[in-house]
């Protein structure tokens, strides 16, 4: 069999009921802290493990005397470091509900008001704001879940907020469906390769140079990053870097599988009890979803985003949102553009300058299953931060 039999009087497994949903609303808006996290304590070694989880070279990460010489003064985390305090926290999904009802990482919505420096201790709370009823092409009946994830330093200041939302579908309705039946999975010619390879070495990183914004204009496109074609080791170095929900060993599996019996799948070949994180690296356990081969985490794209938007602003400017989408899947073998252009830009009510940027991941196949935008506040001199904490709407409401 491919997944755990549901205990006795449990008949709502892998189902989104009526009862189910009456459960998740009583939880709506109560808020809980995430005590489990995988990463806590920024220092040099968590914050070169997320740059290496993620492919980021920028040296304000992992170049300690380049952080010395910048106006921060000291070592600085990518943004993608608060997806190891919440997405690979081991509780970062008790009292989600929907007891084996698949999850699809559907939206992120990151906003940035500090920095996470070398010393902090990042701490968070979560709770569960959304509980929409959708249909779709893929598995038909579907609830979209938003968790609001607010995060704070040692000193209990504001440091980020996401808005994280997944599509909870049944598991059956995806595979009877079939809508990646005919999907063809990414073959390369070596030359095709070695453009990959070329385009990811033109990865630019804007670093101690200022990018201003007086000198920024409307249709300026995004230097991209590219990422693939994605294998198996791109999430096992996700997952060194910013942990995983459901990956354990030992006593530690046991005691998991014991307190929540829906975690668990069994290998079809072995019968052995295994994590359903499975699908991101077993082509059986994807086709048991309908899905043509195994797919990457969606917090992995969203990563990359915050990654596409910190080289372009260079160690001055501040990534103040990132909001994105994951529409399609991101399989084994595709490779994915990560590109954008500015679209807007404006002096917010205290004169701080912020820009506006499209962005959009575009595969192979030439479909965009990352869009989104993101703002940034950019410098008007060569030599100063912005004051924090940012919060770029409020300037925008005191401004436009």
């Amino acid at each position: 069999m491919s997944q755990t039999a549901p205990p006795p009087g449990t008949e709502s497994y892998g189902r989104i009921t009526e009862e189910e949903l009456a459960k998740l609303r009583k939880r709506l808006n109560v808020e809980h802290e995430i005590k489990e996290p995988f990463l806590r304590f920024v220092n040099d070694d968590s914050i070169r493990h997320v740059a290496r989880a993620i492919g980021d070279m920028n040296p304000l990460w992992i170049d300690a005397d380049h952080a010395r010489r910048s106006a921060y003064g000291v070592q600085v985390a990518p943004p993608a470091f608060l997806y190891g305090v919440s997405w690979g926290s081991w509780d970062m999904r008790r009292g989600e509900g929907l007891p084996g009802v698949h999850g699809l990482h559907s939206r992120d919505r990151w906003t940035y008001f500090r920095p996470i420096l070398a010393g902090d201790e990042i701490r968070a709370v979560k709770k569960l704001v959304g509980l929409d009823e959708k249909k779709g092409s893929y598995a038909g009946r579907s609830i979209i879940q938003t968790r609001e994830i607010t995060f704070f330093n040692q000193r209990d200041e504001l440091v980020a907020r996401c808005l994280m939302s997944a599509f909870r579908v049944e598991r059956s309705e995806g595979k009877d469906r079939g809508k990646y039946a005919d999907m063809e999975k990414a073959r390369y010619t070596r030359q095709q390769i070695q453009e990959i390879d070329d385009a990811i070495s033109a990865e630019e990183v804007r670093g101690a140079t200022p990018r201003l914004w007086q000198d920024v204009s409307v249709g300026d496109a995004l230097q991209p990053i590219v990422r693939g074609p994605l294998t198996v080791a791109d999430m096992i170095a996700w997952m060194m870097g910013i942990g995983s929900p459901h990956i354990r060993s030992g006593q530690y599996w046991l005691a998991y599988r014991q307190r929540s019996p829906m975690v668990a799948v069994r290998n079809p070949e072995t019968n052995v009890f295994e994590a359903v994180e499975r699908v991101h690296w077993d082509p059986f356990m994807a086709a048991e979803i309908g899905m043509p081969a195994p797919y990457d985490y969606g917090s992995q794209r969203g990563a990359w985003a915050t990654h596409l938007m910190t080289n372009w602003a260079g160690d001055l400017g501040w990534v103040a949102e990132v909001d994105v989408q994951y529409r399609g899947m991101n399989f084994i073998g595709d490779t994915v553009w990560l590109r954008g252009a500015v679209t807007d830009k404006w002096l917010g009510a205290s004169g701080t300058g912020f820009v506006e940027c499209s962005i959009e991941g575009v595969n192979q196949r030439g479909a965009n299953i990352m869009p989104g935008r993101a703002i940034v506040a950019l410098p008007s001199k060569a030599d100063t931060l912005p004051d924090f904490p940012v919060d770029w709407e409020a300037e925008h409401r005191g401004h436009r």
